[in-house]
């Protein structure tokens, strides 16, 4: 945990918050903070600022809140093909940390039918993963969180009333564009632009899942000659693409 996210409920602005569990048990053991220690800190959904512990013992921490400023907020979305339980879930939180604002899950066919009942379905857990991914980046804007059991009902009925952020692009490990080749994101406004990036499971999408994507207004785009695993994959391409969205 490299930043301290409090629930909206735990710091109503400026003043006194109380933490415990985990949160206090890692303030007083990994970050080894005493009375007088100062933190960086956000609000779920909400601000950043700092956190001075008045009271620590080894129960609970008691904290002064200052918040001073309102994050910019974030427009990429991700399109998951649900992968293995555990891997879902680490991919959960790293999606968090990128600063995505909307993750979409889904079942392609190679999504084994098991998957989409898993305990990494839960909206608890995944939310807790979700936490874990904010707190290691030091955001706190919780991403929406979307699931569809079906892909053609979900290509046609559901993506076009999503308002999806443009570019577009779907992942795929023989698209003919790769990403080096792509043009730099243009930035609208002097704002940071939001793109879209869909990810099949290992393996990849069918060739029709790619075509009734590309139909919705994706590209598709490989990362390289050789076929990656799915959260292998996600940290490549989401660093390729924000790397061009930074060109000017």
């Amino acid at each position: 945990m490299n930043f301290l996210l409090l629930e909206p409920d735990e710091c109503a602005g400026d003043g006194d918050s109380v933490i415990r569990g985990r949160r206090a048990e890692h303030l007083r053991t990994v970050l080894q903070a005493a009375v007088g220690t100062t933190l960086r800190v956000g609000v779920i959904n909400g601000q950043l600022g700092t956190a001075t512990v008045t009271s620590l013992d080894a129960n609970e921490a008691n904290l002064r809140i200052e918040l001073l400023e309102q994050p910019p907020p974030l427009r990429d979305t991700l399109l998951l093909a649900v992968p293995r339980p555990k891997v879902l879930m680490r991919m959960l939180a790293h999606a968090a940390a990128m600063g995505f604002a909307r993750i979409v899950l889904f079942r392609s066919w190679r999504v084994d039918k098991t998957w989409m009942q898993s305990r990494a379905l839960d909206t608890k857990v995944q939310r807790e993963q979700l936490l874990l991914g904010l707190e290691q980046a030091g955001r706190t804007q919780l991403p929406e969180l979307l699931r569809f059991d079906l892909f053609k009902p979900m290509v046609e009925d559901e993506l076009p009333g999503l308002d999806l952020p443009h570019p577009r692009f779907v992942a795929h490990p023989y698209a003919a564009t790769p990403t080096h080749q792509l043009a730099a994101i243009p930035t609208a406004s002097g704002n940071q632009p939001g793109f879209t990036l869909a990810i099949g499971p290992d393996g990849g999408f069918l060739p029709y899942e790619v075509d009734k994507l590309i139909e919705a207004g994706f590209h598709a785009i490989s990362c390289g000659p050789h076929a990656l695993r799915t959260e292998t994959a996600l940290a490549a391409l989401w660093g390729q693409l924000d790397l061009l969205r930074q060109r000017k």
